[in-house]
């Protein structure tokens, strides 16, 4: 089980804790609220012992790590990997930053 972060922003926002409070939205880009995309992070684990549950938990934690105040899950896909044909789970999600006024 793993996650990584990718940035898309030249500039990087100083971390947060590890365990920060750090939201998770899976209904889309919310509406009426403005934010900065930081970048990309990914968590992928065996699908017969690996799910959101314990995915999200590593997601965050790079979320926060990025200075992130948000997660937007942009997709859960399970996938056969390697000769055996293995069920892997992977996740994606954007992490933001709320732009204060």
């Amino acid at each position: 089980m793993s996650a990584t972060f990718v940035p898309t922003q030249s500039t990087p926002y100083p971390p947060r804790g590890m365990y920060c409070e750090i939201e998770v939205i899976s209904t889309g880009v919310p509406e009426g609220k403005r934010f900065q995309e930081l970048g990309i992070v990914e968590a992928e684990g065996s699908a017969w012992k690996s799910d959101l549950e314990d995915l999200l938990p590593k997601m965050m934690q790079e979320g926060c790590l990025a200075g992130g105040d948000a997660l937007i899950i942009r997709s859960s896909d399970t996938y056969a990997e390697g000769r055996d044909g293995i069920p892997v789970q992977r996740i994606s999600a954007t992490v933001i930053r709320w732009e204060t006024e």
